[in-house]
């Protein structure tokens, strides 16, 4: 019988990577197992599916972040001061 497995890195997903900020880099790199790739901020650009995954996750991980952030610092994402109340500090 045949091996009918799909190669994940023949899977191409399309995906964005918003740009916060002007100033920020232009691509984001994604390295997955030993193979690097630059992909692009603010277009949609298709990329294969283990680093479309990559990807996800990250921006599952900053979203829990700055809800944290949010919760701990009275809506605002960051402290407007600058400054973290010691309590804040875990």
């Amino acid at each position: 019988m045949a091996n009918l497995k799909k190669d994940p890195w023949q899977e191409m997903t399309e995906v964005l990577i918003p740009k916060r900020s002007r100033t920020e880099q232009d691509t984001q790199l994604v390295s997955v197992n030993m193979r690097n790739f630059f992909v692009p901020k603010g277009v949609p650009v298709k990329v294969p599916r283990p680093v479309a995954e990559v990807l996800m996750e990250r921006e599952a991980a900053l979203k829990v972040v700055y809800d944290e952030a949010k919760e701990d610092f009275g809506g605002y994402a960051m402290p407007v001061t600058g400054y973290i109340p010691p309590e804040k500090v875990r």
